[in-house]
């Protein structure tokens, strides 16, 4: 057993060795102005995720601000949605595809949409910049059982291929 556990933990420290030398060698051909893939394609992460507005049902769309970096200078391409499965709705946003999609964990989602079908709430872009984006939810939102956000509520939020979660705060 001891021999097993000395293995993994010299495995382990070759791994970490390896890893560092990679690394190294990484920054080193970066100084001399040569660019490895990783500093080619940065890729977009999402820092902090806020809320402002009103919670509960029967209230305007509450306005998410998440701020990071390497969002890109204009927001994805979106598809107008407002004539949706759960009916039509006019000024309810865009689907997304894959690129921009919002989830309150048990309630709904947003902004998602796929060959067989997209989320009846569509997302407004309010601004957009490469590390801050401001969303509101389309007039889909709070129409049906409990689509609307609530301090507490748990979240996940992708734009492109950032993802961030946590739990609603901040509304009044």
């Amino acid at each position: 057993m001891f021999k097993t556990i000395l293995t993994r933990a010299v495995l382990t420290v070759g791994i970490a060795a390896a890893t560092v030398a990679g690394l190294a060698a990484a920054a080193s051909a970066s100084q001399s102005g040569v660019s490895s893939p990783a500093a080619a394609t940065s890729r977009p992460g999402i820092a902090k995720v806020s809320f402002s507005g009103t919670q509960g049902s029967g209230v305007a769309s509450p306005k998410i601000t998440i701020t990071g970096s390497h969002f890109g200078a204009t927001a994805p391409k979106g598809t107008p949605h407002h004539a949706t499965s759960c009916g039509h709705f006019t000024a309810n946003g865009d689907v997304f595809g894959n690129k921009l999609y919002f989830t309150d964990d048990a309630n709904f989602e947003a902004g998602f949409s796929s060959s067989s079908g997209a989320d009846c709430i569509g997302i407004k872009v309010v601004s957009w910049s490469n590390k801050k984006v401001v969303l509101k939810f389309g007039n889909a939102y709070g129409t049906f059982d409990h689509w609307f956000l609530t301090n507490g509520d748990g979240y996940a939020i992708s734009i492109k291929s950032a993802i961030w979660g946590g739990s609603v705060s901040g509304l009044s």
